[in-house]
């Protein structure tokens, strides 16, 4: 099995990134489900929300919100890369294996 390109593992962390906290905001606001503890597990830039305790919707309360998904979007981009790069010199191994050229 081949490993997808580098290009579509990258559109699946800006597309997680992004998806995963406007997801929890919109469940969160019609209280669909309540958000705990696990929401620095898939948002890990949330702790930058507690800025906006005290400023409701204010275009500071925007601006942090923006730039807590852009920094999610960053963080899901980069570990989705290192999966990638792990695959892809994993899948090299195991390829100069079958063939006798071992790394």
């Amino acid at each position: 099995m081949s490993l997808p390109r580098l290009r579509y593992a990258i559109f699946c962390g800006v597309t997680l990134g992004f998806v995963v906290p406007v997801f929890v905001m919109v469940g969160a606001r019609f209280r669909v489900f309540s958000v705990g503890e696990w929401l620095l597990f898939i948002w890990p830039s949330s702790i930058l929300l507690m800025a906006t305790e005290n400023l409701g919707y204010s275009p500071e309360a925007f601006g942090i919100v923006a730039m807590s998904i852009g920094a999610n979007i960053i963080l899901y981009t980069l570990v989705f890369s290192l999966l990638w790069s792990l695959g892809w010199v994993f899948q090299r191994w195991r390829l100069s294996l079958r063939d006798g050229t071992t790394i």
